[in-house]
């Protein structure tokens, strides 16, 4: 039989367990799975807030909605909120804009988009095309009382408690025959570009394919590495540490269903909502302000007092060029990194392991096949990472080093520098960026990146003024219809976790 052992526990190692058994022995057991971590080693509790493609793997092992709501303290994501990425307004408010998880789409001049620019624009493009903005503004969810498991009215996500998750999905696949051995790894024994074996301290360990999932220090993969394999995204990503902190929330506290993003002076903070408390991070980079500094800024910002203990995180930005070599491959924190401003980390994890699926062959797997999976994450990460770069190269602040450095990163950025020439002068559309990797983040989250960051193209297209009246009117309404008939968050956790209205979660079996 063949053997697949994956070596850390976490989100990474539980998540790529519970799919490769799913894909493997979902109808009689014909590989065996193992999962080999270490209790001595404490994981990364970040990575909480999630895109909308983790519930096509919660759907895709089985698992049913309720029941993952319950567990990992779960709150509903209608999108980001970005506030602070611009100087302040006119009138000296906070800028602020959605990136939602939807966008209507109303085909009158080719597109929304154009529509809008040619408009009055009397409202910003998020509250002009997204029913999911129009939610959010009310504390309401994507779900109507017939929702069944996983459907809604529009995309959604999650919040979710990253500890917690892993647990859930390490119950999940040893119910379902993933074996768990409990063990530290004190060497790795490799041998002609392969991994022969492992030496634990509960003894050696063999198998045919080894997933790395030891985060940052890659223990498995580093062994088999001939020449540097790391590519750095120092030089336009400049945010290289965090300082976290949860912070528990009154039991009248409504969790927000949207993540919110708040610039400061050398960097972001996030916070995130969960059931019974808040996530609080602050990603900045360490050649502009010191740990020290970036404390105290995030303490003042959060309204904390003195005594209150923060957690410190180094972060590693940037892949590793070849994350499948030999009969290892890398997943998660081991693979690489980009910072968590988009909450990209759950959906790598996914795509890597559903990747590693497709192109596995066991023994009969050829070198060509391992170069393509290779090149399909590297040109995924790298897609990502200029999205990032986007958020930053946008903004109009100059109140901090930090925000005027951050101009020169996009000359490391060839391609994105090449689209924004471009769409100075026209509308970013599906073409593109159609030849995205990861699918994640189409012209729909561009143009929400884009227009809420003042990012305008200069069109010159001839229109009657007024008409795109019916168009706004239109979504106007939808969005009115939607407010009246879904739930709002309070109502959708109660009914889904205690089970304290009329409202049933219906599973999808």
């Amino acid at each position: 039989m063949a053997s697949i052992t994956i070596v850390g526990g976490g989100t990474a190692g539980w998540m790529t367990a519970v799919l490769l058994n799913q894909a493997y022995n979902k109808f009689g057991n014909t590989v065996s799975i193992q999962l080999v971590e270490s209790p001595d080693v404490d994981i990364v509790g970040v990575g909480e807030a999630t895109v909308p493609a983790i519930k096509d793997f919660l759907q895709a092992v089985g698992i049913d909605e309720a029941e993952f709501i319950k567990s990992t303290n779960a709150t509903i994501k209608n999108g980001i909120l970005f506030k602070n990425w611009c100087a302040l307004t006119e009138e000296g408010e906070v800028h602020q804009y959605m990136h939602p998880f939807d966008q209507e789409r109303v085909e009158k001049r080719l597109d929304v988009a154009t529509s809008w620019l040619l408009s009055s624009r009397n409202k910003s493009y998020d509250d002009s095309v997204s029913i999911a903005k129009a939610l959010s503004d009310k504390n309401l969810t994507p779900k109507v009382q017939q929702s069944k498991s996983f459907q809604s009215i529009i995309p959604y996500s999650y919040h979710l408690d990253a500890r917690l998750f892993g647990q859930f999905l390490r119950k999940h696949a040893i119910a379902r025959g993933v074996t768990r051995v409990e063990a530290h790894v004190n060497n790795v024994v490799a041998k002609e570009g392969k991994i022969v074996s492992l030496s634990t301290d509960k003894g050696e360990i063999t198998s045919d394919l080894f997933i790395d999932c030891t985060g940052f220090r890659a223990l498995l993969l580093s062994k088999l590495e001939e020449q540097e394999n790391w590519h750095s995204y120092s030089d336009v990503l400049l945010c290289d540490k965090a300082v976290t902190i949860q912070t528990e929330n009154d039991t009248s506290y409504t969790p927000n269903p949207y993540t919110i993003s708040h610039a400061l002076s050398a960097g972001w903070s996030w916070k995130i909502d969960l059931q019974n408390r808040s996530g609080n991070g602050y990603v900045y980079s360490s050649r502009h302000i010191s740990p020290e500094q970036a404390e105290l800024e995030f303490r003042k910002h959060l309204g904390l007092d003195e005594q209150t203990k923060f957690n410190h995180i180094d972060m590693h930005v940037g892949r590793r060029r070849q994350q499948w070599i030999g009969n290892c491959v890398a997943v998660g924190l081991s693979s690489g990194f980009i910072e968590p401003l988009e909450s990209t980390g759950l959906h790598l994890i996914y795509l890597a392991a559903r990747q590693f699926v497709l192109h596995n062959n066991f023994s009969k797997t050829q070198q060509s096949t391992r170069d393509n999976y290779n090149k399909t994450m590297n040109d995924t990460y790298d897609e990502l990472k200029d999205f990032i770069v986007l958020h930053y190269v946008l903004s109009d602040r100059t109140d901090s080093e930090f925000w005027r450095d951050i101009p020169k990163t996009l000359d490391g950025c060839e391609l994105l520098k090449s689209r924004l020439s471009v769409w100075k002068h026209k509308v970013c559309e599906y073409f593109d960026v159609s030849n995205s990797t990861s699918h994640m983040f189409s012209d729909v989250s561009y143009r929400y990146i884009l227009y809420g960051m003042n990012y305008f193209p200069e069109l010159d297209i001839p229109f009657v003024e007024g008409e795109f009246d019916d168009v706004f009117a239109y979504i106007e309404n939808r969005q009115q219809q939607a407010c009246h008939h879904t739930l709002s968050h309070k109502e959708y956790l109660n009914a889904t976790v205690h089970g304290q209205s009329g409202f049933v979660s219906v599973s999808m079996k």
